[in-house]
């Protein structure tokens, strides 16, 4: 199958900075714009940045097409902290409905770290690690609020791989084989598959220390192939490269991504609607015609294919 237009991810934090960065986008043969979480909350907030985006759009013809919903500890799906899923669904709701008003097809979810959570909420107060099929269900739960609401509104929820237990491709799939539905789907993040998968010569001592945090006795189990493991239900993606032991939104071609073989797998992704660049903006080209060519190598392009 054919490849999407590359979406470019672009945060626009108000209505100036849209309007120009818009207007440079569609200028360099952007079709496609992906927002960020911090663009969508705001825009949740403001009536007249969404009214901005979608004249923009409409402007230079360009399609905002995927958005990033809030991701902090207490916004992930199956939030373990007390009260969290009645809080994570009102934001995944609210982030729902800025997309409909956005044109958004695809909204990219994160799922809440199952340990250590005392470290990263301490005003919490004690809450023990929970584990795995505790973190399923909870899932489960907020999905059943949410799905029917993407349906309503026509997106897609895609659940991304992270580098941590509680959202590895095997884990996101038992998600999905509970909650299968045609709203719901996942992002592949190529960044995040590099550091937890196996590879000759990486250890666990590698892997920077606050990913591996997240893991029993803080050591990385290193994982099977994400994309072999979550191609099926693959909606979107996020593309980045790094060096296989920390989380830095490089170009393509500068870390140690078989980019080939990931293009050639997601022509086989039955379900694919979207491929998003997650290039950090200080990784990006000073040149930024040379970071699409950077793409295009891997072969992801502006137009599709």
């Amino acid at each position: 199958m054919s490849l999407p237009p590359l979406s470019i991810n672009l945060s626009l934090p108000d209505k100036s900075a849209m309007t120009v960065c818009t207007s440079l986008a569609a200028a360099l043969g952007v079709k496609r714009i992906s927002i960020d979480s911090v663009t969508l909350k705001k825009a949740g907030e403001d009536p007249e940045l969404v009214s901005s985006i979608v004249k923009a759009a409409d402007q230079h013809k360009i399609t905002f097409f995927d958005a990033h919903a809030p991701h902090g500890l207490g916004d992930s799906l199956g939030n373990p902290l007390p009260g969290g899923l009645e809080h994570s669904n009102e934001v995944m709701l609210q982030s729902l409905h800025t997309a409909a008003d956005l044109g958004i097809k695809v909204l990219t979810m994160h799922t809440a770290r199952t340990r250590l959570v005392n470290r990263f909420a301490p005003e919490a107060g004690p809450i023990l690690d929970t584990d795995l099929p505790g973190a399923v269900e909870r899932s489960l739960r907020q999905l059943e609020v949410l799905i029917p609401e993407a349906e309503k509104l026509g997106i897609t929820i895609a659940l991304e791989n992270l580098f941590l237990p509680s959202s590895t491709g095997t884990h996101l799939m038992s998600i999905i084989e509970k909650a299968r539905h045609a709203n719901l789907g996942l992002c592949y993040d190529s960044g995040h598959a590099l550091i937890v998968e196996k590879v000759p010569g990486k250890t666990p001592d590698m892997i920077a220390e606050w990913i591996a945090w997240g893991w029993d006795n803080d050591t990385v189990t290193f994982q099977d192939d994400q994309l072999d493991i979550m191609l099926s239900e693959v909606v979107t993606t996020h593309f980045h490269d790094n060096d296989g032991t920390g989380d830095l939104h490089r170009l393509p071609g500068t870390g140690v991504a078989d980019w080939k073989r990931i293009a050639e797998r997601l022509r086989q992704a039955p379900r694919l609607l979207s491929v998003q660049s997650e290039v950090g903006k200080g990784a990006l080209s000073a040149d930024i015609k040379d970071s699409f060519r950077k793409f295009a190598e891997a072969g992801f392009t502006l137009d599709g294919e």
